[in-house]
């Protein structure tokens, strides 16, 4: 059984805790990211948000790192950040969760009841009213009594499954774009319109008034 746990830790973990690898762009192409809630139908109508940079759809939010990081603003770093910690902690639990609930099915399956519904198993009866092995140089009358650490073993493999299962939910809510990434992008723009324009205080005078006023450079 530990080895049957190990080797399912080991084959999923690299498949739903991958690193994000991030490359840099350059900050004097960057374009504004786009957004669009999208309806989808199915059982439950759900809404989800697309993506889009410089008219193209963005598959993956976390294919929005290289133009975030780049823009080198603190706030959207921040937040895509946090966004991948969470992707991070998702995938391990998801990798977590699927291998419990892989462990807990193959014991509730080795433990499961008999056909009548029971944990039962057979003992032979041997002529002291005792319960005994399997006899030598006789027969014994056998008998049926309840397999208490088989029951025990099926109800902690139903626990292991249901914990399992909860805790790959989890991580599948936490590996979904939330509201880390759309703040991310929301102080990405900002920085984008920011740029290219600075601020300074300059003196003036005219025919009327002099003092100081407010100059802006784009």
């Amino acid at each position: 059984m530990k080895n049957l746990i190990l080797l399912l830790l080991v084959c999923s973990t690299p498949v739903w805790a991958q690193i994000d690898l991030l490359q840099s762009t350059s900050a004097d192409t960057l374009k504004p990211i786009g957004s669009d809630l999208i309806p989808g139908y199915g059982r439950y109508n759900q809404v989800r948000t697309r993506y889009t940079y410089d008219g193209i759809d963005i598959r993956h939010a976390k294919d929005l790192g290289p133009y975030i990081m780049a823009s080198g603003d603190p706030m959207a770093i921040r937040e895509f950040q946090s966004y991948i910690s969470s992707r991070h902690t998702g995938g391990w639990l998801i990798a977590g969760g699927i291998a419990t609930a892989i462990v807990g099915g193959v014991v509730m399956s080795s433990n499961a009841p008999g056909s009548n519904g029971f944990y039962t198993t057979q003992y032979f009866q041997c002529p002291t009213g005792q319960y005994c092995g399997t006899p030598v140089g006789g027969t014994y009358p056998t008998i049926q009594v309840p397999d208490v650490q088989r029951k025990h073993a099926f109800n902690t493999g139903s626990a292991l499954l249901l914990s399992g299962s909860l805790l790959a939910g989890i991580g599948w809510g936490l590996c979904m774009p939330g509201p880390h990434i759309r703040r991310s992008v929301q102080y990405y723009n900002r920085a984008l319109k920011q740029r290219g324009i600075s601020w300074q205080m300059t003196p003036y005078s005219s025919l009327n008034s002099s003092g100081v006023g407010l100059l802006g450079k784009f």
